[in-house]
Parts: structure tokens; sequence; C-alpha cells
């Protein structure tokens, strides 16, 4: 038998839950809040990784490529042009959709190994090509 008021309960869990992170940093110490931080991040990277090899089946062993586009495009963009913090994540991220877009549009015909390969190649290629940019 369903509940009723199912959908009012979840979001009003939902807003607790969020309302609760955005207070929790304000409480804790900042390098507690660099822990979480870092974590969520992780879990971030984490999350596309799954759905590319547990839920499709597929290897690919580029995701680190990508990650480190957009730390690099947030550093130089920081360090080098003085832009706020705020603006860097957004274009490092669509830096890395354009990047993961021309490489990906390609690859969409490969599975398996080759998919594989070819994501490695680009685990390899990129930390070569950053160093241009340092």
């Amino acid at each position: 038998m369903p509940r009723s008021g199912g959908a009012a309960s979840r979001i009003l869990g939902l807003m607790v839950v969020l309302a609760i992170a955005c207070a929790l940093p304000f409480m804790m110490s900042g390098f507690r809040v660099f822990q979480f931080t870092q974590v969520y991040i992780y879990a971030i990277a984490l999350l596309g990784l799954n759905i590319l090899t547990g839920y499709n089946g597929q290897i690919s062993l580029g995701h680190g490529a990508f990650y480190a586009i957009g730390a690099y495009t947030t550093a130089i963009m920081i360090d080098k042009w003085n832009i706020g913090y705020g603006w860097t994540i957004p274009t490092a991220g669509i830096l890395c959709l354009v990047v993961g877009f021309l490489f990906g549009r390609p690859a969409l015909r490969l599975e398996g190994l080759y998919l594989a390969l070819a994501t490695f190649s680009l685990a390899l290629a990129v930390p070569q090509i950053l160093k241009y940019f340092e």
C-alpha cells in the first residue's frame, strides 16, 4: 500500500539535508571542510567512472586526463589571469566538455579493449600537452 505524502516528505527531507549541508561548513574547522571537499570531488569523479564501467561495461582510463584539464584550467586562470574562483569552475567544466566531445565523438565507435587503449592514450598525452601551459 503506497504511503500518502511520499513526495512531500521526500522534498522536506531533501530541504533539511540541504540546510544542514549549507550550515555545516560554518561549524567545522577549515581542515575538516577541506577534507569533505576533497571527498566530494573524488566522489563526483568516481560517479562518472561508475556510469561508464558499472552500467555500460566499458573500460575508460582517461578520466584522470579530464580531471587534469579542469585542474590546470582552474589553476592557470586563478594564478596567471587573476580571475575569481567562482568563474574558473564553470570555465574549466566547459573546457572539459569541449575536449571530451572532441575526443569522445570519434571514440563512440570503439568498445572493449580498443576504447581502453584510446582513453589510455589520452591519459598519456594530456600531461605532456599540459607541460606547455605551465
